[in-house]
């Protein structure tokens, strides 16, 4: 069951323990300086989270925000222990859905070039790279990301 309107305190601790994995990278995570109030700011300038409940525990979430073709997503997180379970698609399809209801022609997202799993994932669900770009994250750090679309139809 999908929740269209979480609030910042029920997203961030499903995106933390997500990026947790990231913690030890040579360059963490950004996700992990997150802040409930980091949080309620981009809620309140036109970025909005969807979770995903089984049963009536919310086990993965996503931000994201309306573009004048397209629905861009971020920070897809899923809880760990519910991690390969095809629930990250279930998001994505949900995000495609909505988006073609918008008539919006894409799904964009950015990825870093170092997780070829998530670019495999990604290019399984449909998505082609479209840019590879250097990027200065929240922590200062510069990092390869590749820009990923899939065309909704």
């Amino acid at each position: 069951m999908f929740n269209y309107h979480l609030t910042a305190s029920e997203a961030l601790p499903i995106m933390l323990a997500a990026f947790e994995r990231y913690k030890e990278d040579p360059q963490p995570s950004s996700a992990l300086k997150e802040t409930i109030e980091s949080l309620e700011q981009e809620l309140e300038n036109g970025v909005y989270c969807i979770g995903y409940q089984l049963e009536d525990e919310l086990v993965a979430m996503s931000k994201y925000k309306w573009m004048p073709n397209a629905l861009y997503f971020s920070r897809l997180s899923v809880l760990p222990s519910y991690q390969r379970r095809g629930i990250a698609s279930k998001l994505v399809d949900e995000l495609a859905r909505m988006a073609l209801a918008q008539h919006k022609a894409f799904l964009q997202c950015k990825v870093r070039k170092s997780e070829a799993g998530n670019i495999a994932l990604y290019t399984k669900l449909g998505f082609t790279i479209t840019t590879e770009e250097l990027y200065t994250n929240l922590n200062g750090e510069v990092m390869a990301i590749v820009s990923m679309e899939k065309i909704i139809q």
